[in-house]
């Protein structure tokens, strides 16, 4: 695998040190670790992240300031990833709200659209990607000759509106920008988007089942794929293992194992690449 998200369930107990269980949780799946078996290697690197993105958490009412939420790591140059207002990446069970399958994505889109608005009233306006597109198809040496696009997008994202919104985790790195086989780039969705707020929240959020990888309190590390589910102890030979795993009673769709743990377990989405 490239890249997986996985929901840590962990003990009420490492609330005061969420960092360190964490480390033993993943020790025994960590695929550059000399001790463990190759097959049982699930990751090398790992960050905390889900609440800056439409894969979080949704904080239940009331809790939007309780310090035991959990949010995102750093992006790895250091630049904050701060979390979408009732969203986050983890915390007390209790404190999560699973009654709707898709309020946390609800939230993100709203957060992405009001940022875009917020930051339209104090910037100049932007001009479209398109120009620029025309601009450098129509004039070979308007961005210095550069054939590969590279100078052109860079102008483009330059634009003080486009760069404060795009640099922003509550755009949802859905600003990526480049050409995809014979289409045209696209910008983000909110910008020119024509309708009303509640249109675009409802037309961007996500109705993909939340069906993260697991890792249970007791050390399963249940892996989700589109037609079943794998599970690798963590104190086993993959292929010697004699227990039975807990196999959720709702699969796929995640969300609705993790409702049912205790109020004081502690969920957190981690981001492995392996």
């Amino acid at each position: 695998m490239a890249g997986v998200t996985v929901t840590v369930c962990l003990p009420a107990e490492a609330a005061g040190d969420v960092e360190g269980a964490l480390t033993k949780a993943f020790a025994p799946f960590d695929s550059d670790s000399g001790n463990n078996p190759v097959s049982r290697g699930m990751w090398d690197s790992r960050r905390i992240r889900g609440g800056s993105t439409d894969g979080g958490f949704a904080v239940a009412l009331g809790h939007e300031d309780d310090p035991r939420l959990i949010h995102d790591d750093p992006a790895p140059d250091g630049t904050p990833r701060p979390s979408p207002p009732g969203v986050c990446a983890g915390g007390p069970r209790a404190l999560l709200d699973f009654s709707q399958p898709h309020l946390a994505s609800e939230r993100a889109a709203a957060a992405s659209w009001d940022l875009w608005h917020s930051l339209s009233a104090v910037h100049p306006a932007a001009v479209p990607l398109a120009d620029f597109v025309d601009r450098w198809r129509n004039d070979p040496t308007a961005f210095g000759g550069d054939g590969y696009s590279d100078a052109m997008f860079s102008a483009y994202r330059d634009q003080p509106l486009i760069k404060a919104y795009l640099d922003h985790s509550f755009s949802l790195d859905t600003g990526f920008l480049g050409f995809f086989g014979n289409s045209d780039p696209l910008e983000h969705p909110v910008i020119g988007y024509a309708g009303t707020r509640a249109e675009y929240i409802r037309q961007y959020t996500s109705t993909r089942p939340s069906n993260t990888d697991v890792l249970t309190l007791d050390g399963w590390w249940l892996e989700v794929y589109q037609h079943g589910m794998e599970a690798v102890h963590a104190f086993c030979e993959p292929e010697l293992c004699p227990h039975d795993s807990p196999l959720p009673a709702v699969w796929p769709g995640s969300e609705a194992y993790l409702a049912d743990l205790p109020g004081d377990t502690i969920l957190v989405r981690v981001h492995c690449h392996c």
